[in-house]
């Protein structure tokens, strides 16, 4: 149960499980309502982790792929060690987290006012 494509394939389902219950249900309500009722916190917190999940889905589909093209080109080599997977995939999440940094300091939150007296609130990334 410990091998290398496992391991590859147990941190695609964390990046997709947390991408589910980090994101997906908050913007579901968001598109719902057409209202941001989170507040400005949560708002860069949904889009920073929206991101590197999936970047970091992304990134493990790469390392999946190369994983897959070395077993094959050279399939009498020593196969990829667990620890140096691990050390991968540390560094899957580093550059996934390091990519994904401007959302931490773009994001924001806006409130419109209507005629009518409701008002609505909008999260969304401004880049300059």
């Amino acid at each position: 149960m410990r091998t290398v494509t496992n391991y590859f394939l147990l941190n695609l389902s964390i990046a997709d499980l947390l991408m589910s219950s980090l994101n997906c249900i908050f913007n579901f309500i968001f598109m719902l309502n057409s209202d941001w009722p989170f507040g400005a916190f949560y708002c860069t917190v949904n889009n920073f982790m929206a991101n590197v999940t999936v970047s970091t889905s992304v990134f493990t589909l790469v390392a999946i792929s190369f994983d897959r093209y070395i077993a094959i080109v050279h399939p009498l080599k020593r196969r990829t060690s667990r620890r140096k997977v691990r050390f991968i995939l540390i560094l899957i999440w580093f550059f996934s987290a390091a990519l994904s940094s401007p959302c931490l300091f773009y994001s924001s939150t806006m409130t419109k006012r209507y005629y009518n007296g409701k008002s609505r609130t909008v999260c969304y990334m401004l880049w300059p």
